[in-house]
């Protein structure tokens, strides 16, 4: 069900990153509160929460066909076999608008959030330090946990050892932000792949003894009832994993919030309606350039199932090329989204995503737990037995369900469930979450 060169990709491997993006106050919730906010500043966040939401989606999906359908744990050969054409038009047309895109999103969403609180407690005069130690804290043991009882994917704990790097660059502003989200996002990945220096590291990457049969083990477990077993294979599969890229990738995961912190710093959102030909033009640039570094990798796959070889260098010279494609076509998507929501109609119809967005850690575990109910043998037992487009409406259901729920939940509650709990860990203490009566026959 899917082409071989996909089972050794890795532009698709991470989960969502969950983040606040000056969503509710830093400080923890009073249930009575005067503080009001003009309708504009309502509507800035709203635009974020939608942005999110589709990016959630765009994850669920980038994830779904790989990794929670067990395809890329698969018998290479039974794969392949199972994959028809319209298979592999379908994973062209997600390598090239969904694969890293949404990700790319999230994570420089997780970087507004936290420029959002630095800003915060600059304005009160306190540290921002404490709270975000203790949020990262909190997210990581979120994470582990995760691991531990439903996916090996998390990359909640992997994010809150990343949010660390955010506070070595509090007192960085401007356009020194933005280059170093740059370069670090771009260049310690780049020097990892030069060949010398990548079989240099290979001495200090976990790796199972017998990598197909290791594989096969992961998919027989998938498939199985033994819940210890598939915890195991999980955790190991984690570990594995994060393992083989530990040396730049969590370098690379502190560039992508740094460039989300420039963005939060220059309130480009917060400021969104003054500044609609920006976003005019970084739509154009965005969609136009990002579109071409975005096509790099699935042209290289399409090549490569044709027998056309790539020289080293070539391949080597266009993975900068392809990073930065992926971030102008996920700028470009947010564009849309901010110039959609200028026009009534759009808004309206945009906004009932919205209430996914405003509880995304809520939504990401909600994915795993759903989509390893469709596809595990604890479940419906549906991996390996599906073709790879099916993935298609079988996320679309997943999520037209999050977003009922999203609608129900918050139409009672201040926070989703999981930020309810995440919220409660940071601060020591339960927090009020029920809205008042009069605030649910609003919602």
């Amino acid at each position: 069900m899917v082409p071989a060169s996909l089972l050794a990709a890795n532009t698709n491997v991470y989960a969502a990153p969950m983040t606040e993006t000056g969503q509710g106050d830093p400080e923890p919730a009073k249930p009575n509160t005067t503080e009001l906010a003009p309708i504009a500043a309502v509507e800035r966040v709203v635009v974020l929460d939608v942005v999110r939401a589709f990016a959630l989606y765009g994850v669920l999906l980038a994830n779904t066909v790989p990794w929670f359908s067990a395809i890329a744990f698969m018998p290479r050969d039974v794969a392949l076999a199972q994959t028809d054409t319209v298979d592999k038009v379908f994973l062209f047309l997600l390598g090239l608008f969904v694969d890293g895109k949404a990700m790319a999103l999230l994570t420089m969403l997780f970087g507004l959030g936290f420029s959002v609180q630095l800003e915060r407690a600059e304005a009160r005069g306190r540290s921002v330090v404490p709270l975000h130690v203790r949020r990262l804290a909190a997210m990581a043991l979120i994470g582990v946990s995760h691991v531990l009882l439903l996916w090996w994917g998390d990359v909640l704990w992997s994010y809150a050892i990343a949010g660390f790097g955010l506070l070595l660059f509090r007192r960085v502003r401007g356009w020194k932000l933005l280059a170093w989200g740059l370069f670090l996002t771009v260049v310690p990945a780049f020097i990892c792949s030069i060949p010398p220096i990548f079989k240099a590291l290979r001495a200090y990457t976990p790796a199972p003894p017998d990598f197909m049969a290791f594989r096969a083990d992961v998919y027989a477990a998938i498939l199985g009832h033994d819940r210890r077993l598939l915890t195991v294979l999980h955790v190991k599969q984690a570990i594995y994993h994060v393992g083989f890229i530990w040396i730049w990738y969590f370098v690379w995961l502190v560039g992508r919030f740094l460039v989300g912190a420039w963005a939060g710093t220059t309130r480009i959102f917060q400021e969104a309606e003054a500044r609609l030909p920006f976003f005019r033009k970084l739509l154009g640039w965005g969609l136009g350039l990002g579109l071409l570094g975005s096509a790099i990798h699935p042209v290289r796959m399409l090549l490569h199932r044709r027998g056309v070889v790539i020289p080293e260098l070539v391949g080597l010279a266009l993975g900068p090329v392809a990073e930065l494609g992926v971030m102008l076509l996920a700028a470009g998507y947010a564009a849309a989204v901010v110039l959609l929501m200028q026009r009534p109609a759009w808004r309206r119809a945009l906004s009932l995503f919205a209430p996914v967005g405003r509880m995304p850690l809520s939504t990401y575990l909600g994915q795993s737990l759903l989509s390893t109910f469709v596809f595990y043998g604890w479940g419906l037992g549906l991996a390996g037995r599906i073709h790879v487009w099916w993935t298609l409406p079988i996320t679309l259901g997943i999520f037209t369900l999050q977003v009922l729920f999203a609608h129900a939940w918050l139409a009672r509650f201040r926070f989703g469930p999981m930020e309810w709990v995440w919220r409660a860990m940071t601060y020591g203490r339960l927090q009020p979450n029920r809205l008042p009566a009069r605030q649910e026959e609003l919602a």
